[in-house]
């Protein structure tokens, strides 16, 4: 078995504090690295990395929607580092 990287962009409900909701994706258990990143029209979101074994299975998509202050979550690669 291996280790899966699952990289996202995390965008942020309006009027959330976007330093504080870097801090709360930071926290998510198998967070690999996670940044404040420029969108589009002025917008900012978060990228974030998440490793896991392969054998766990983590739905990292599921377990970041539940994080407050999350609007919405685009998984942009999903595949085997090791």
């Amino acid at each position: 078995m291996g280790k899966v990287m699952t990289v996202m962009k995390v965008f942020p409900q309006e009027e959330t504090d976007l330093n504080a909701l870097l801090e709360a994706v930071k926290a998510v258990k198998g967070c690999n690295s996670a940044r404040i990143e420029d969108f589009v029209f002025g917008a900012k979101i978060i990228k974030a990395s998440f490793i896991c074994e392969d054998k766990e299975g983590v739905d990292y998509e599921e377990v970041v929607k539940k994080v407050q202050g999350v609007s919405e979550v685009q998984v942009d690669e999903v595949g085997l580092i090791s």
